[in-house]
């Protein structure tokens, strides 16, 4: 990841950057963070309000929809650096598309959005992290797996099954426990030391 977000910044381009921060930071669904606005990020609850999703009707037009479920209707917690990369994101891309001739000041605003400050077709973020991919020489990945790596890192870290359930919007806490499982072995392993070092003998 580290060596991921070095590519990112060497390649200058700020939106990119934010995007695949928030992918990353997150564990949303691409198809989510395509369909931000400012609204939608809380900077003084530091937290992300995920209430919608883009999609494509049957010509191939990109919409916006409701999601599935009502658990996927969540707020998720951001950190103090992904924030910042937001905040600094909105300033540039008012400055950008003001050049265009886009006034990008509303709270409406998208936070990802083309040339002409439209929705990016579902298929952007794919084009973005292959051209990252062929520039960098990176292992092949989709920005699917950026969800995966999220969920694996937060269970590995000690973060109950429930809380990362709510977080990635699954209705079910068994759907998260059936595709994470196997990251959580080794801390199972450690729940006996765990009990004793609590309880002091």
């Amino acid at each position: 990841l580290l060596h991921f977000f070095e590519c990112i910044k060497s390649d200058g381009s700020y939106q990119k950057l934010a995007f695949f921060r928030l992918l990353t930071f997150t564990g949303a669904r691409k198809s989510e963070i395509m369909a931000l606005q400012w609204a939608d990020i809380d900077f003084k609850a530091k937290a992300m309000n995920v209430n919608k999703t883009v999609s494509k009707d049957f010509d191939n037009n990109v919409i916006l929809q409701s999601p599935k479920t009502n658990s996927s209707n969540r707020s998720i917690s951001l950190d103090d650096e992904t924030l910042k990369v937001l905040n600094t994101w909105r300033l540039m891309q008012r400055s950008d598309y003001l050049r265009m001739e886009f006034n990008t000041s509303s709270e409406e605003q998208h936070l990802f959005t083309d040339k002409k400050n439209q929705l990016h077709a579902l298929t952007k973020p794919n084009q973005w992290l292959k051209s990252i991919i062929r520039v960098h020489e990176l292992p092949k990945i989709t920005p699917h797996h950026f969800r995966h790596t999220h969920a694996s890192l937060l269970l590995q870290a000690g973060i109950p099954v429930k809380e990362v359930s709510e977080r990635l919007g699954h209705k079910d806490i068994t759907i998260t426990l059936e595709i994470y499982s196997h990251v959580m072995p080794e801390e199972q392993e450690k729940t006996a030391s765990k009990f004793a070092n609590f309880v002091g003998f």
